[in-house]
């Protein structure tokens, strides 16, 4: 009887043990927002000024510290009065287009997507001031990178919008597990002929800043 409570108990504290750990899975994950869509890989975030109407602004959403992605929900909110979301041109890929955007001309760096595979997409809405799609991968293992590219998201100013008129999207992101289970990493800005601080953020100090989700 003792030999089977011992056995017991082991077993209860193992589920315990595996189950904390599982929960804690992306415990430190956040996400940054990045201009230089020249370069590949996260390279930080410059101020994007004097542009007009009619002109394609964007960003790229890097992961940080993640440890485990099956999937991610993107969600963009801003001003539809005065800027509109381009499908064709943002998602989880980079492809090397030539684009003029931030105001000026490039090609983008190529690159891939964190989850390295083929995704499939969930829940999407396109609507005037808000974007959201979830994405997930179509097979395979999840994908344990640290840091990638989450999305590439491209926007394009509306008739009347000013060099003085000013601009801000909200990017938000949630990350699911080979499970589904989700952790929301917070909201992050990027502003358009805004003068603004744009010194690199630490993890810290995104978990500051969101520390109450």
């Amino acid at each position: 009887m003792k030999k089977l409570s011992a056995v017991i108990c082991l077993l209860f504290l193992f589920v315990f043990l595996t189950g904390t750990a599982f929960a804690q899975k992306n415990a430190n994950a956040y996400f940054l927002l990045d201009t230089d869509l020249v370069t590949a890989g996260y390279q930080g975030m410059g101020e994007v000024l004097d542009v007009g109407a009619k002109a394609k602004v964007g960003f790229a959403i890097y992961a940080k510290q993640w440890e485990e992605s099956k999937g991610f929900t993107i969600l963009f909110e801003w001003d539809g009065t005065k800027a509109e979301y381009r499908a064709s041109e943002s998602g989880v890929d980079i492809v090397d287009n030539d684009i003029t955007v931030n105001g000026a001309a490039i090609t983008l760096a190529e690159e891939k997507n964190i989850l390295g595979g083929s995704t499939i997409t969930a829940g999407t809405r396109d609507e005037t001031g808000l974007y959201t799609n979830a994405y997930a991968l179509s097979g395979g293992s999840a994908a344990t990178a640290a840091e990638g590219l989450v999305f590439l998201g491209i926007f394009r100013t509306l008739d009347g919008f000013l060099s003085t008129s000013t601009l801000t999207i909200k990017a938000s992101v949630t990350v699911s597990d080979a499970s589904g289970n989700t952790r929301f990493l917070g909201t992050r800005f990027f502003h358009v002929n805004m003068s603004v601080d744009v010194k690199p953020a630490t993890w810290k100090e995104v978990k500051e800043q969101f520390k109450d989700f």
